[in-house]
């Protein structure tokens, strides 16, 4: 039995996980943000789920939920930390307030360090500790690749992946090791807070027509993305490996989602994207 510590369990990525490694016979804590959810999970996942209550962005309230993990774990520690909180903001970026940058980095960046920090100690970072444990940070291909009307999410994404390269290499002094996992489309809640020009700001802006396509490129993908237990399947085979690698991309299409991307010249992309959005001037 392993002691892991998910964020963000009440749906998605972090249920199917929370949920895998409950039935695998682990201890999990897994965090949500209110008691109704907590209640809700721990009735579906049962007595090897602990829930802990906070937001990544409280600090004070991610410290408290360290402490009663220590409590229950005591010299053991945690063996596993898999950052997973999320969410997805975007628009065209040109007419995004500036908040909803600075909202997306909180959750997204921020709260990973935040969260991070706080359970160091019980993954075994520092001196004579008894416990090596792992990193998991949920990533996306994203944090590779920056697609129009996305920026704030993809930037986030992009600040994920340097983070958890530089945290691997400083962990090295504790044997700590950290794990990306990047995964293209997935049928999670996090689609539904992406642009839709049918309900938000954009609608009369100049970017209406490719915001328009954009949402239908999103319902497509969402209809084709991975089930969230494809994620949770790859999580466990990280959790139960002695020699992950640094990272995993997980995608329907892996091909046009990461590799392509990363050959062709980025002009080349422009006039792809610029074609497929109708984003040219006329």
């Amino acid at each position: 039995m392993k002691n892991i510590v998910i964020t963000g369990v009440s749906t998605g990525i972090g249920y199917a996980a929370a949920l895998r490694l409950t039935k695998a016979g682990h201890r999990v804590f897994g965090s949500v943000r209110n008691e109704v959810d907590a209640k809700r999970v721990k009735l579906e996942l049962g007595e090897n789920y602990y829930p802990l209550i906070f937001d990544v962005t409280d600090a004070d309230a991610i410290n408290e939920a360290a402490d009663c993990v220590s409590q229950v774990v005591g010299d053991d520690g945690i063996d596993v930390l898999i950052n997973n909180s999320g969410i997805a903001l975007g628009g065209p970026m040109l007419e995004l307030p500036v908040d909803v940058f600075r909202k997306q980095f909180e959750v997204n960046v921020f709260g990973i360090v935040s969260v991070t920090q706080a359970f160091s100690k019980l993954l075994g970072a520092y001196k004579d500790a008894n416990n090596n444990g792992k990193i998991i940070m949920i990533s996306s291909v994203a944090g590779k690749r920056s697609y129009p009307f996305v920026g704030p999410y993809s930037a986030s994404k992009h600040a994920v992946e340097g983070i958890s390269d530089a945290l691997r290499r400083e962990l090295m002094l504790y044997d700590i090791d950290v794990i990306l996992v990047e995964p293209g489309p997935v049928k999670t809640e996090i689609w539904k807070k992406t642009p839709n020009p049918e309900n938000n700001i954009f609608l009369k802006s100049d970017f209406e027509p490719a915001l328009r396509k954009f949402n239908g490129l999103i319902k497509m993908f969402e209809k084709k993305g991975l089930d969230a237990d494809v994620i949770a399947k790859r999580i466990e085979k990280i959790i139960n490996s002695n020699s992950p690698k640094t990272r995993y991309v997980l995608s329907p299409n892996k091909w046009r989602d990461y590799i392509l991307p990363g050959i062709l010249p980025d002009r080349w992309l422009d006039k792809a994207m610029s074609k497929t959005l109708g984003l040219k001037k006329r």
